[in-house]
């Protein structure tokens, strides 16, 4: 009886079709692993703050439990908690705002002027981040007190911005850097002035970068400690500083830290969400290559 004789493509193509399937198989594996051991702390820090008080550090941890939202309900009756809550909502939201008033233009400025000494005027700027926080605060401290700052909201938005107009800086003239200066050629051709086509054309174009630098900046603010421990006493306390306080000399309130750190992921999660389809090509610096 004659055998018929398998075609070497329909093999080649059975073994290629079998390879590609191992290597989908095995990087879905991969990044599935890497996403648990990614997620896996923010799951177990919202366990903890869904476990009574006595029930959050044990050991052998309970994987199954009842929940509990006792320590949301006594971290947001204290009043201290929820004023610093509004101080930092307060500050690094008017600070990212003036951040990117200020930074923003003036990373344009840079882009497109020719500027003397440009280059000493860049590393300039992006010196001020250079130095550790714990070397500089202590003259922030005296500045502030004399200039009375020291424990004001309007001194801790200052801060912030001083913090984070570098990055704002550097970061917007790599975006600016990227869009073609003929886009805004052809927009005063048209008639427009130039403040008129950096407003309608470039800042359009350079969205990306701007939502990227606002998130950036905001989670900066967002989670600094050692200016808010130096430069607040009590009516601009930030919430960092609230949460620390749940670390004592002798113990630690475990539950309450735990509800405290995911009341303060809340924002951050929100501003992420809502900016979220311009984050992927802001911090690729993808938006327009120059011609």
């Amino acid at each position: 009886m004659a055998t018929t004789k398998a075609e070497p493509g329909s093999s080649q193509r059975f073994e290629k079709d079998t390879r590609e399937k191992i290597v989908s198989v095995v990087r879905h594996a991969i990044l599935l692993t890497w996403s648990f051991v990614v997620l896996f702390p923010l799951y177990w820090l919202a366990s903890m703050s869904l476990k009574p008080p006595g029930q959050a550090n044990t050991l052998p941890p309970d994987w199954v439990f009842l929940p509990t939202v006792y320590n949301y309900l006594q971290l947001f009756q204290r009043s201290k908690f929820v004023t610093a809550f509004g101080n930092s909502l307060i500050m690094v939201a008017a600070s990212v705002v003036l951040v990117l008033l200020i930074g923003v233009p003036a990373a344009y400025v840079l882009s497109r002027y020719d500027i003397p000494m440009e280059r000493d005027v860049l590393v300039w700027i992006l010196s001020s981040r250079m130095l550790p926080p714990i070397a500089v605060v202590l003259p922030f401290f005296f500045i502030f007190r004399n200039l009375n700052l020291f424990d004001t909201r309007i001194g801790m938005v200052l801060m912030y911005v001083s913090i984070n107009l570098s990055l704002v800086v550097w970061v917007m003239k790599a975006f600016f850097d990227g869009i073609p200066v003929t886009l805004e050629e052809a927009a005063r051709v048209d008639g427009a002035t130039r403040f008129q086509g950096f407003r309608k054309v470039v800042l359009p174009a350079a969205k990306p970068g701007i939502y990227s630098v606002a998130i950036i900046s905001f989670i900066f603010a967002w989670i600094e400690l050692l200016f808010g421990l130096v430069l607040t006493n009590s009516k601009a306390v930030p919430v960092t500083l609230y949460v620390y306080s749940f670390i004592g000399s002798r113990s630690i309130e475990w539950s309450m830290l735990a509800a405290a750190s995911m009341a303060m992921i809340i924002p951050v999660a929100v501003f992420l969400i809502l900016v979220n389809k311009y984050l992927a090509a802001g911090l690729s610096f993808g938006v327009v290559l120059k011609e």
